[in-house]
């Protein structure tokens, strides 16, 4: 078993993402021998749930090990993530694909609308990269030797809260190489509006949850109708989403807001009806007081 074969063994403590790396120097198909990169002790670590092996040096690996630095890195050098990417692929890859492998690893979708545009602004053209036809759309592949070097040291990317900047002027030049490569990732900063028809042809819980985590301003525009209503759409074609569903207005926020307009509804119907009720009464009170109207009463 070669020591470039690393193992992560990653636990979660109270919502704490632990960590621990080491190298595996054998495997019986059971366990893993491990020798741990931190005390360089040695422990037999059964297969199983949270146990991952990766090659040393690999984007797997890094994300894996650490995620925070896994996301600095990306914020501070995304092409030569992309291009580690495509080098360790057996497959050329899409845009979409690069994005899918990427959101494997653990990278949020606010790190890469930020960050993303800059590797497929140049990707294209770098040297080494290659495009093939994949059905139809264009796919990447790597075919160089030397591959740039990715940071051992990153100041990783801050949780997301966007930075006030973006939200005053629209993004510079990532858009145009964006529809370039004929690619379905999305704009670094949409609008309110764009936000508000992708919620509306959202078609499956996944896409709601991923327009869901863009940034905070964004979202805040979208009115409980607008999200609800594309809940509710999903739930009309998942069972188990509507099941789940159900379970969630039940009770919390959701809930309370739907019980705060269905008391409105109610309040707004005892209103109307009291308008009725008063317009009735005005009718009768114009005929009583109408000197003509006795004059057209039968038998008067």
């Amino acid at each position: 078993m070669s020591a470039d074969q690393g193992l992560v063994r990653v636990s979660d403590s109270f919502g704490v993402r632990r960590t621990r790396t080491g190298s595996i120097l054998a495997d019986d198909g059971t366990n893993y021998q491990v020798k741990w990169d931190d005390t360089d002790e040695e422990e037999l670590v059964p297969r199983g749930a949270g146990v991952y092996v990766a090659m040393r040096g690999s984007l797997r690996f890094l994300a894996l090990s650490d995620s925070r630095l896994f996301h600095g890195v990306f914020a501070q050098e995304p092409l030569a993530v992309v291009l580690h990417l495509l080098a360790e692929s057996s497959v050329p890859l899409n845009v979409r694909e690069i994005r899918e492998r990427l959101a494997e690893f653990g990278l949020r979708n606010e790190t890469w609308a930020r960050h993303g545009p800059r590797a497929l602004a140049v990707l294209p053209k770098w040297p080494n990269v290659v495009r093939r036809q994949k059905g139809d759309t264009l796919a990447y592949a790597w075919v160089g030797d030397d591959l740039p070097e990715l940071p051992s040291e990153a100041e990783p990317d801050p949780e997301p809260a966007p930075p006030p900047a973006p939200v005053s002027k629209p993004p510079s030049s990532p858009a145009k190489p964006i529809a370039a490569a004929a690619t379905p990732a999305e704009p670094a900063v949409p609008s309110a509006e764009r936000l508000r028809r992708q919620m509306s042809a959202a078609r499956s819980l996944g896409e709601v949850a991923r327009l869901l985590t863009l940034p905070r301003e964004f979202v805040a525009e979208l009115s409980p109708e607008v999200v609800a209503s594309a809940l509710r759409r999903v739930a009309a074609e998942d069972r188990l989403v509507a099941g789940l569903l159900d379970a969630l207005t039940a009770s919390g926020p959701i809930g309370a807001l739907t019980e705060e307009l269905a008391a409105a509804r109610a309040a707004n119907a005892a209103l109307q009806s009291r308008v009725d009720e008063l317009e009735e009464w005005w009718t009768a009170l114009e005929q009583s007081t109408d000197p003509g109207a006795a004059a057209r009463q039968p038998g008067s």
